[in-house]
C-alpha cells in the first residue's frame, strides 16, 4: 500500500475529468489460461471449481492440492516467466482508447512490485500507454487516495468481489463494474453484491460508462 501511494504522487489528473481505474489480470490481460500453461511446466494444474487459487491448484500426479505456503513463490515465478507473454483481452485497446477521450485512465494492478516495470513496458508495446500503479491487498485505500486528488467521477473495474467490497467501503460514490474475461471463470462466479453492474465484454463496459457519464451530466 505504501509503495502504491508513492507511485500516485507522480500522477497528473486532469482536474474534474472522470477517472477510470481498471484492474489488469482477467480484465485487460488474459491470466488463467497463461497460468494453466505455466502450472503444467511445474507438474500442476488449476481445477477452477471456485473463483480462488487456494484449493484449486493441484499436483497432476495424485491430484493433491498445493500447499498455500507455496502460492507466493509460484506467482512470483509465473510473472517472472509470463509477464511479457500475457495477451490482451478482446477489444480492450480500442475501447480504452475510445474512453480516453472522456476520462483519465489508470491501471491498478496487484502484481508483485518487482515485475511492475516489465508489465508497464508490455503495456506500452501493446499501445496502452496509461499510467500503471502496482499494489497489493484490498484496493479501496488506493481508490480513496485517488479520490483525494480529483473531484471527477471515479469508475472502478475489477473481476474480484472483495476489491469491490473494499472500494464500496472506502469510496462509495465510485461506479463499480465487475468484469471477468475468462468464460469459464465468469460462468462459475456469481455477480459481486458490492458492484453496481456485471459486464459481459469491453463493448458493454464502454456502453455502461458512456451512459453513466451522460446521466451524471
Amino acid at each position: 500500500m505504501k509503495f502504491a501511494l508513492e507511485q500516485l504522487k507522480s500522477l497528473s489528473l486532469s482536474g474534474p475529468r472522470p477517472v477510470i481505474i481498471t484492474d489488469a489480470d482477467e480484465v485487460i490481460l488474459h491470466f488463467s489460461d497463461m497460468l494453466q500453461e505455466y502450472l503444467s511446466t511445474r507438474g500442476m494444474y488449476a481445477n477452477f471449481t471456485s473463483y480462488a487459487l487456494e484449493g484449486n491448484i493441484r499436483y497432476i500426479a495424485g491430484d493433491a492440492p498445493v500447499d498455500h505456503a507455496l502460492f507466493g513463490s509460484l506467482l512470483d515465478d509465473f510473472f517472472d516467466n509470463y509477464v511479457e507473454k500475457q495477451s490482451l483481452v478482446a477489444h480492450v485497446a480500442r475501447h480504452l482508447e475510445n474512453l480516453s477521450t472522456l476520462c483519465d485512465i489508470i491501471i491498478l494492478s496487484n502484481i508483485p512490485h518487482q515485475f511492475a516495470d516489465r508489465r508497464r513496458r508490455k503495456f506500452a508495446d501493446l499501445g496502452l500507454s496509461y499510467p500503471m500503479i502496482s499494489s497489493s491487498g484490498p484496493k479501496g485505500p488506493v481508490i480513496k487516495a485517488i479520490r483525494a486528488t480529483t473531484s471527477g467521477k471515479l469508475i472502478f473495474i475489477d473481476d474480484i468481489s472483495h476489491h469491490h467490497k473494499s472500494v464500496k467501503k472506502s469510496v462509495p460514490d465510485a461506479l463499480r463494474i465487475q468484469y471477468i474475461a475468462d468464460a469459464h471463470l465468469d460462468s462459475i462466479e456469481e455477480k459481486s453484491p458490492f458492484c453496481h453492474i456485471r459486464c459481459r465484454d469491453w463493448p458493454h463496459i464502454e456502453q455502461v460508462i458512456r451512459h453513466y457519464l451522460q446521466k451524471a451530466g
